[in-house]
C-alpha cells in the first residue's frame, strides 16, 4: 500500500514564483525516505502541504489511500505525525509530562495507559528524569526530544521528521535516528525525514532531492550520490560513507552492506 501519493502538486506564497511547482511522488508505506535539498528547495513547505497546513493551488496528495481535502484532513492527521525544526512551535504543556501527555488527552486515552505511554516515550527519548521541568528551562536538544516523544507516543502511521534532528550534538542524533528506525521496524512506520545531514540522508531507504521546488533526483541513496556531477551542480556533497566505500573498491574490498563509518571499522575489526 502507497503510504504517500502526490500528483502534479503546486503551490507558491501569495503571488511569488511558485515553491512547489508540479511536484509527483509515490512512498510505499514502510519507507524510510529522506528529502534533501538547499535552503529555499520547497522541502519544508512539501511537509506542511502533506499535513494539510497549507493548502494546494492545483494536484492532489492522498495518504494512505485518501484524498487530503476539508473533509478528510483530520483524519489524515491522525495517522501523521510531524516532528517541526524548531520544537517551541510544538509545546502547548506546562512541564514535560503534560506536553507529552497533551495528544493523548485529545484523544481520550484513558488515564492508565496515557501514564504508561508517557513515562515509556520519555524514557525512550533518555527524558524520564524531566517529566516535571517546564519546557522552557530545557535545551534545544532536550526540548526536541519531548517533542518526538509525544509524536510518538500517538503511535502514527507516518513520521515526518522537519529538520527534527537538527538542534541535537552527534551522538543525540544518533540516539534518536536509532529510535527512529526501531519504532519503524516494530511498528511497519513510514517515515520521511526532510534533512541538511548528509550523512543523515545516505541512511534511508530512498533520497529525494529538491531543488527550486522540483524534484532533481529520486532513487536510493546509491543510486542518487553516484550522479556526481549533478550532486555538485546542487551544491550538494556526497556523504563521507559513500566516498569511503568507493576508495574501497577501488582495491576489491566491498563495504556494499554498511551505511556508516562505525559499521565500516566493525567489519574491518573482524
Amino acid at each position: 500500500m502507497k503510504a504517500l501519493n502526490i500528483s502534479n502538486l503546486c503551490f507558491s506564497y501569495d503571488d511569488s514564483k511558485q515553491v512547489i511547482s508540479n511536484i509527483s511522488l509515490s512512498i510505499e508505506e514502510g519507507e524510510y525516505v529522506s528529502i534533501i535539498g538547499h535552503n529555499g528547495s520547497g522541502k519544508s513547505t512539501l511537509s506542511k502541504l502533506i499535513i494539510g497546513l497549507l493548502e494546494a493551488e492545483s494536484g492532489s496528495i492522498e495518504v494512505f489511500g485518501k484524498t487530503l481535502n476539508e473533509d478528510t484532513v483530520n483524519e489524515i492527521r491522525r495517522d501523521t505525525g510531524i516532528v517541526f525544526q524548531n520544537p517551541d512551535n510544538q509545546f502547548v504543556g506546562s512541564t514535560v509530562e503534560d506536553d507529552i501527555a497533551f495528544g493523548l488527552e485529545n484523544r481520550q486515552i484513558p488515564y492508565e495507559e496515557m501514564h504508561e505511554l508517557v513515562e515509556t516515550f520519555a524514557t525512550r527519548v533518555g527524558m524520564i528524569d524531566y517529566l516535571k521541568k517546564e519546557p522552557s528551562a530545557l535545551s534545544g536538544g532536550q526540548k526536541q526530544r519531548v517533542a518526538l516523544a509525544g509524536v510518538l507516543a500517538l503511535k502514527p502511521k507516518l513520521l515526518i521528521l522537519d529538520e527534527a534532528t537538527s538542534m541535537l550534538d552527534p551522538r543525540g542524533k544518533r540516539e534518536i535516528l536509532d529510535l527512529v528506525r526501531e519504532v519503524k521496524e516494530a511498528n511497519n512506520l513510514t517515515v520521511i525525514s526532510i534533512t541538511h545531514d548528509i550523512e543523515e540522508a545516505y541512511l534511508a531507504d530512498h533520497v529525494i532531492v529538491m531543488d527550486h521546488g522540483q524534484i532533481a533526483l529520486n532513487g536510493t541513496p546509491d543510486e542518487v550520490f553516484s550522479q556526481e556531477e549533478v550532486i555538485k551542480t546542487l551544491k550538494l556533497e556526497q556523504p563521507f560513507i559513500y566516498k569511503l566505500r568507493k576508495e574501497f573498491k577501488k582495491y576489491s574490498v566491498n563495504f556494499d552492506k554498511e551505511k556508516t563509518v562505525d559499521e565500516v571499522v566493525d567489519r574491518l575489526c573482524q
